[in-house]
C-alpha cells in the first residue's frame, strides 16, 4: 500500500499539473490546426464540431473535441462548468472546482475535481475526488490510484484500478472486488450517520472557503449561541464596546493594521514565553482575555457597521440596532463562497486591532485633565494642587471666636482633646495658652477623591504584575510556589505602598472605601479572594466592567477600590 505521503503528492501533482502548460501540446495543435485548413476550404466534420464545441463552451459547458480525428489538447481546468472529453480526445489532465468532468477519452495523468464529480468510462491516469465523487463506469480503466477525501467512490462492474482504492471520511462502492488489483483502503468510511454532519460541513464550508452554508443545520445553531453571547456582552459591557467604537471611527486603517500586527506577535510572544519555562502560566492567562478581547472588539466592529446603514434611517444612535443590522450584513457575506473565509479573516483582525487600540487608549480619553497649581475657584480662594475637590471651609465664626488670640485673661480655652487631635494630626506639640489654635482638618478619603479605574486600566496593571510575578515563581521554585509568590508579592505591596508595579506604571492605587489605612490582613484577605475571582471562570474580575462602583468581588469582600492618581507615585523611601 502506498503511504498517505505519496497519495498527497498524487493529489498535489494532479493539481499542479494541469496548470503547467506543456510545449509539445502547444506545437500539435498548431499543426493540427494547419492541416485541417489545408485539407479542406468547405465545411468538415472536425469544423462542424469545432462550431458545436464554441456554441457549447456559449453555454457553460466544455466538449472537448468531435469527429473521428484523434486530437491532444492542453490540461484542461475549469471552474463551476461541465467539462466533456469524448472518445478520441486526449489530454493531460482535467481539473474541476465546483463543476462535473465526463471522462470519455484518455487522461494520462490525472482527473481532479474538487466539490464536483466525476464520471469516468474511458482511461485515467490517476482520479482524485475532495468533497466530490468518483463513479467509474463499465470499460473504465485508472491506470494509476482512485482517491476520495470527504467523497465517495464507485467502481461499477467492468471498471479497473491497477493502482489503490482509497477512500478517507466518505463512501465506497465496489461492484467486484477484483477490480482493484492494489490495496483497498478505507479510513471512517461507510455510510455512518454521525459523521454526516462533519462532512456536509467539510464539503459546503470549508472546501468553499465559507463560514457558513444554507445546507448545514448545525453550523447555524452554534452561530446562534456565538449570536446570543455577543448580544450578552453588547448589554453587559456598554463602555468598552463604545470606546472600540470609537477607535474603529476615528482610526479604521490603523486599528486594523494593528490588529494584523497583533496577530503575527501574538505566537512570537507565545513561542518565547514557552520557552523560558515559567511563561505557560502567562500564556495559559492571555488565552482568554485575547478570547474575550476578540469578542467584545467583534461587537463594536458589528456596532460600527450597523452605525454606517441606520444613520440615514435613525436620528439618534442605537446600539442594540446598529448591532442587529451589522450582525446581518456580515451574515449575508458569510455565505459567499471564497468571499466569506476573507470577511471572516478580515473582521477578526480588525477586531483584535480596536480591543487593542482601545485597551491602551482608552485610559487617556477617561483621564480627567489636570488642574494648575493655583486655580481660582468662584469664591476666590486657590485650589490645593493636583487634590481635585474644593479646599477645606474657615470654621464657623461662633467656633472661632473661642479660639483665643493674644492670651487674654478673660479668653476662652479650647477643649484639651480638641487640641490633642489637632496635634496628633499635624504632628506638632499640643498649643499652648496664647496661641491660636484651629480646628481639626482631615481630608475625604481617597477613594471619594480619586476617580475609579476603570476594566482596561486594571488588566493592563495585571498583565504586568503576572509577567513579573512568573519571573519571581520561576527563580523561586516553579509553578508550585507560583501562588504563595502571588500572594505575597501582592498582599507585601498592597500593605506596603498601597499599590504594585503594574499599577504604579499605569497610576493606580488599591484603598480602603472607609479611608482607613490598608492593613497586611485586609490585604491579605484581597489576596485571596482575588485568587477565588480568577478560579471561577475570571468571572470576578470581569465584575469590574459592569459594576458601578468599578469593584471586583475582591474589592467587595475587602472593602477596597482601585484609584486612579494624578501622577505617578514613588516606590522609593529613603
Amino acid at each position: 500500500m502506498r503511504t498517505a505521503l505519496g497519495i498527497l503528492a498524487g493529489i498535489l501533482l494532479g493539481i499542479i499539473a494541469p496548470l503547467c502548460a506543456q510545449t509539445t501540446n502547444d506545437n500539435d495543435a498548431v499543426a493540427v490546426e494547419a492541416a485541417n485548413a489545408v485539407e479542406a476550404e468547405v465545411a468538415t466534420p472536425e469544423k462542424i464540431a469545432s462550431d458545436t464545441n464554441a456554441t457549447a463552451r456559449h453555454h457553460g459547458a466544455i466538449q472537448v473535441g468531435q469527429g473521428r480525428r484523434s486530437r491532444n489538447h492542453e490540461p484542461i481546468v475549469a471552474f463551476g462548468r461541465h467539462v466533456e472529453l469524448k472518445t478520441n480526445e486526449t489530454t493531460e489532465a482535467v481539473v474541476v472546482f465546483g463543476g462535473t468532468a465526463k471522462i470519455e477519452g484518455k487522461v494520462t495523468e490525472a482527473v481532479v475535481v474538487i466539490g464536483g464529480a466525476a464520471e469516468i468510462s474511458g482511461e485515467a491516469g490517476d482520479a482524485v475526488a475532495v468533497g466530490g465523487s468518483i463513479r467509474a463506469l463499465p470499460g473504465a480503466k485508472i491506470k494509476g490510484d482512485a482517491v476520495a477525501v470527504a467523497g465517495s467512490l464507485t467502481l461499477e462492474e467492468g471498471a479497473q484500478v491497477k493502482g489503490d482504492a482509497v477512500v478517507v471520511f466518505g463512501n465506497q462502492t465496489l461492484a467486484d472486488s477484483d477490480a482493484v488489483e492494489g490495496q483497498v483502503v478505507k479510513v471512517l468510511a461507510g455510510d455512518i450517520p454521525a459523521l454526516k454532519p462533519l462532512r456536509d460541513w467539510f464539503v459546503e464550508c470549508v472546501l468553499k472557503l465559507r463560514p457558513l452554508a444554507p445546507t448545514v443545520g448545525w453550523v447555524w445553531i452554534v452561530y446562534g449561541a456565538f449570536f446570543l453571547l455577543y448580544a450578552l456582552v453588547a448589554l453587559a459591557f456598554p463602555r468598552p464596546v463604545e470606546i472600540c467604537v470609537q477607535e474603529i471611527t476615528q482610526r479604521p486603517i490603523t486599528t486594523f493594521l494593528m490588529g494584523l500586527l497583533t496577530k503575527v506577535l501574538i505566537p512570537v510572544v507565545f513561542f518565547i514565553l514557552l520557552c523560558t519555562g515559567i511563561g505557560g502560566i502567562v500564556v495559559i492567562l492571555l488565552i482568554p482575555v485575547l478570547i474575550i478581547a476578540g469578542i467584545v472588539g467583534k461587537v463594536a466592529l458589528l456596532q460600527f457597521l450597523g452605525y454606517q446603514v441606520t444613520r440615514h434611517f435613525v436620528d439618534t444612535q442605537r446600539p442594540l440596532l446598529a448591532f442587529g443590522v451589522g450582525w446581518a450584513i456580515i451574515t449575508v457575506l458569510y455565505l459567499v463562497p471564497v468571499l466569506g473565509l476573507l470577511i471572516f479573516t478580515v473582521t477578526g483582525m480588525w477586531a483584535l486591532g480596536a480591543a487593542v487600540m482601545a485597551t491602551f487608549g482608552g485610559a487617556r480619553r477617561e483621564m480627567p485633565p489636570r488642574t494648575s497649581a493655583s486655580q481660582p475657584t468662584p469664591g476666590g480662594e486657590a485650589a490645593s494642587p493636583g487634590l481635585g475637590f474644593a479646599p477645606m471651609p474657615m470654621p464657623p465664626p461662633s467656633v472661632a471666636s473661642t479660639l483665643p488670640i493674644g492670651g487674654g485673661a478673660g479668653a476662652e480655652t479650647p477643649a484639651t482633646g480638641a487640641a490633642c487631635e489637632v496635634a496628633s494630626f499635624t504632628g506638632q506639640s499640643a498649643p499652648t495658652a496664647g496661641q491660636a489654635t484651629i480646628p481639626p482638618v482631615s481630608g475625604p478619603p481617597e477613594a471619594l477623591v480619586y476617580p475609579r479605574a476603570g476594566f482596561w486600566e486594571r488588566f493592563g496593571a495585571a498583565f504586568l504584575d503576572v509577567i513579573l510575578v512568573s519571573i519571581l515563581g520561576g527563580m523561586v521554585g516553579g509553578p508550585p510556589w507560583l501562588f504563595l509568590v502571588a500572594l505575597a508579592y501582592f498582599a507585601g505591596m498592597w500593605t506596603w505602598k498601597g499599590t504594585t508595579i503594574g499599577c504604579v506604571v499605569l497610576k493606580l492605587k488599591v484603598v480602603r472605601v472607609d479611608g482607613s489605612p490598608m492593613t497586611f490582613p485586609v490585604a491579605l484577605v484581597r489576596g485571596l479572594a482575588a485568587a477565588f475571582s480568577l478560579v471561577v471562570f475570571f468571572l470576578g474580575f470581569l465584575w469590574i466592567a459592569w459594576d458601578p462602583e468599578k469593584q471586583g468581588w475582591h474589592d467587595k469582600i475587602a472593602g477596597t477600590v482601585v484609584v486612579r492618581l494624578p501622577r505617578t507615585q514613588s516606590l522609593v523611601c529613603f
